[in-house]
């Protein structure tokens, strides 16, 4: 099998991050990663694709006995017979080898650490068609921007036109927020940010956007802000 395959290497990543992988086939995936550039790059492209996703479902609280099972999993087992205790001598020297390795992965961490804070996204909408489901995300930025990320290349969608967004508000006329990129995360800056009940709606229209701020074009992906 030829693991530097672009296309391969797509679904193998995706299988990846998705969690499709068992056990041996995940352990060899993570090898096959270590020394391959290409496949370090679909899974980070994957991941970027799927985490506004996973951030826009509500957050479900596991069952009492999923986590008593974990606890039993990973509680150490009893030993079956008491073995001799090594020499104080040798025993010393574990402690401090121990202390050491303790010390040398906070170290690590201290040195990979960021120096600052990730900047916080929080996705508010997922933009979608009958054929084309989760074909869009927008994230609010800490600065009351937009930042409106395609989940797949829309070139095609656009068929070369502008891709206006819009916000609805119930009983109110729709609101230009910006033209976005269908290749590429657009950052805007709208006056008003779209509100919780309000529908977001993609229409194509005349390059530039719509004249007079009014939508012209069919709608091609919507969705609600969550």
């Amino acid at each position: 099998m030829n693991y530097r395959h672009p296309e391969l290497q797509d679904r193998l990543a995706a299988d990846y991050v998705l969690g499709g992988l068992r056990a041996g086939a995940r352990q060899r995936f993570i090898t096959l990663m270590r020394d391959d550039a290409g496949l370090r790059r679909a899974v980070a492209e994957w991941e970027d694709r799927l985490l506004p996703l996973a951030l826009a479902l509500p957050p479900e609280t596991p069952p009492a006995h999923v986590w008593k099972a974990i606890a039993a999993r990973i509680a150490p087992a009893p030993a079956a017979a008491r073995t001799l205790a090594p020499p104080r001598a040798l025993s010393w020297w574990r402690a401090v080898s121990a202390g050491l390795a303790t010390a040398v992965v906070v170290l690590a961490f201290l040195m990979l650490k960021p120096p600052t804070e990730p900047v916080q996204v929080r996705t508010v909408a997922v933009l979608s068609n009958d054929k084309v489901p989760g074909a869009m995300v927008v994230n609010t930025l800490p600065d009351n921007r937009l930042a409106v990320q395609p989940m797949q290349d829309l070139v095609a969608l656009a068929d070369g036109r502008a891709l206006e967004l819009w916000a609805i508000s119930p009983g109110q006329a729709p609101r230009s927020l910006g033209v976005v990129l269908p290749g590429q995360t657009t950052v805007l800056a709208p006056s008003q940010l779209p509100q919780q009940g309000d529908t977001v709606a993609i229409t194509l229209e005349p390059d530039g956007g719509a004249p007079n701020g009014i939508p012209t074009g069919p709608v091609v992906l919507s969705g609600k802000i969550i």
